[in-house]
């Protein structure tokens, strides 16, 4: 089988790929081996998790959320995607001050490759980390935490320093956002750039070069009807192409119900790394409103509409919220 990333653009070149199922097999076949790499998600656009040895993913390791309540923190295996650990915060009255934009990817793999998130006042996803777990070349278990001299270089390391195997991230006490999807942002609009950004606690761009669509979160509602020339979404309120998933209740995008901080990511089936998708996926949550169109068809997503069927492109898609 021909392993590729998320977008299918990029094929690994490993001589074996490994799945550990636990914290011992891992080190055994680390040291046991003279060049390892880790992978999480395969979302990377490039060969960064790459190797002519041997690739190690951890989807088969033990499942690991430990939330500390006291402490406001939370110990995560690096096989855990955002997907599935955002609900279990909420339910626990926390949440991360960022997320990843897409929900399958993993929070091990989003760290270690310096992944951003969005929004002005939010650091990257690597800020969270207090504490981080790797096996190193010599099959040898670390710990390094916020403080350690080499803590810093550790955290975005690009998988070169080891395999990680948990972490653990700050939390923050649960909030909800709402969430407007608003189109025809015109080039003159951006000499308002920074003031668009700093717009609600999240801000994300996508064109298609046809028309530029704004994803704003806040935690207040948004009052003015034409923001920055623009206008609330059209067509029906889909959050993904069919050939995805199917689409939830629907919500008014002019002004839509706050919803869980979760909502910045979904719970799909997640897609392996051997897979890619030919349809741009999107996120739902109740009481927050999407109109997309399908990346690879530029037709409109509905409920109704039939799936697209265009080839696999090998273009980033463009993703959701942020």
């Amino acid at each position: 089988m021909t392993l590729t990333n998320w977008a299918g653009n990029t094929t690994f070149h490993a001589k074996e790929v490994h799945h550990p199922t636990s914290l011992d097999e891992l080190r055994r076949l680390v040291a046991g081996s003279s060049s390892v790499r880790a992978l999480g998600s395969g979302h990377s656009f490039n060969h960064v998790a790459d190797t002519a040895g041997d690739l190690v993913v951890l989807d088969r390791m033990p499942e690991l959320v430990e939330i500390d309540s006291a402490a406001a923190k939370v110990r995560v295996g690096a096989r855990t995607t955002y997907a599935r650990l955002a609900p279990l915060l909420h339910q626990a009255g926390f949440a991360l001050a960022n997320m990843a934009s897409l929900p399958h990817i993993s929070v091990a793999g989003s760290v270690a490759t310096g992944t951003h998130g969005s929004g002005v006042t939010q650091p990257g996803l690597a800020a969270a980390v207090s504490s981080i777990d790797l096996v190193t070349a010599d099959g040898s278990a670390l710990t390094l935490s916020r403080g350690d001299a080499d803590f810093a270089g550790a955290v975005v390391s690009l998988g070169a320093l080891g395999v990680v195997t948990s972490l653990t991230l700050d939390l923050v006490p649960a909030f909800e956002l709402r969430q407007y999807v608003r189109e025809g942002l015109t080039q003159d609009a951006l000499a308002d750039f920074e003031a668009i950004m700093a717009s609600g606690y999240s801000v994300s761009l996508f064109t298609d070069f046809r028309d530029t669509r704004v994803w704003l979160k806040r935690e207040d509602e948004l009052t003015s009807p034409d923001w920055y020339g623009t206008s609330p979404a059209d067509g029906p309120p889909a959050t993904r192409c069919p050939r995805c998933r199917p689409t939830p209740a629907p919500a008014s995008s002019a002004s839509p119900a706050p919803g869980t901080t979760g909502c910045r990511t979904s719970a799909p089936t997640p897609r392996p790394a051997a897979r890619a998708t030919s349809c741009s996926r999107s996120c739902c949550c109740p009481g927050s409103t999407r109109s997309r169109r399908c990346a690879s068809c530029s037709r409109s997503a509905s409920a109704s509409a039939r799936p697209c069927r265009s080839p696999r492109s090998a273009r980033s898609p463009p993703t959701t919220c942020g």
